[in-house]
């Protein structure tokens, strides 16, 4: 009898460690996917070094001042990925901009469905892949004009899509990287960062709709929430684009990236 049981105990055994392995193994191949999926979009995607403005990179005394003028005042897009937005909407016509943020491996494009569902376990080009997208919020205009703008990414144990957002825990790693950069077809967007948390789901940390006044409020609580400091103190006519992702203090807890968008640039002046 006792060795019978053994058995049925063994069998058990056996097939748990099997079963165990085998998701281990879904697992990385899932990882191994979605890496190589999003590898192949370095194709559409470049970084120039940024311009030297030394003297030795000034323009020759007989430039007409005309051209000189264009020139300094021009701003400088070389920082920003320069992203071949018509050739990924071939790939996935939800495409709606690209994300970087140096300093971690967060350099993804940005898609938006017809639901906060359907990306969540899906690539950028609608393969099923539990990594998922970077995915902005239905509800949120698709050009980032809403005061508030919400993108959701996995937080991946590989640190791929949005795990670097763990960094910004740490005051130190802020300090060094306080901005993302953010490319839409038709616009540069900077967005620097102000206050970062560990939030409940059922806080107010994703509403989308206020008077002047909640919206005010909301800043200031925001902000005093934030894990590292900062001496912005933002204020009604800010753009606010918060980065959500899970982190695992407890069964609910999300971690929230809220920035302002420092700075615009029309790409249709470089037409």
């Amino acid at each position: 009898m006792r060795k019978t049981i053994r058995s049925v105990l063994l069998i058990f055994f056996i097939g748990v460690l099997a079963f165990s392995v085998w998701q281990l193994w879904v697992m990385f191949n899932e990882y191994q996917e979605g890496e190589d999926s999003y590898s192949s979009l370095e194709q559409y995607v470049s970084f120039t070094e940024p311009k030297d403005t030394s003297e030795d990179s000034a323009p020759p005394a007989t430039s007409p001042i005309e051209d000189t003028t264009a020139i300094m005042e021009s701003p400088d897009v070389s920082a920003w990925p320069q992203v071949d937005f018509d050739e990924l909407a071939k790939i996935n016509p939800d495409i709606v901009g690209w994300i970087y943020i140096e300093g971690t491996n967060i350099n993804y494009p940005i898609v938006q469905g017809e639901n906060n569902d359907y990306y969540l376990k899906r690539l950028f080009d609608g393969t099923y892949n539990s990594s998922g997208s970077i995915f902005l919020d239905y509800r949120c205009a698709s050009d980032f004009t809403d005061i508030h703008s919400i993108i959701y990414g996995h937080h991946m144990k590989n640190k791929s899509m949005f795990g670097g957002l763990m960094s910004y825990k740490d005051q130190a790693f802020y300090d060094e990287h306080p901005v993302a950069l953010l490319v839409t077809p038709t616009t540069y967007y900077k967005i620097q960062f102000f206050s970062g948390y560990v939030s409940d789901t059922w806080s107010d940390a994703w509403d989308l709709n206020f008077s002047e006044y909640e919206y005010l409020s909301w800043l200031n609580d925001i902000q005093r929430k934030s894990c590292f400091e900062t001496d912005y103190i933002p204020t009604t006519e800010d753009r606010i684009v918060t980065l959500s992702t899970c982190t695992y203090e407890f069964d609910t807890a999300k971690f929230v990236l809220h920035g302002y968008i420092s700075e615009t640039i029309d790409k249709a002046i470089f037409d």
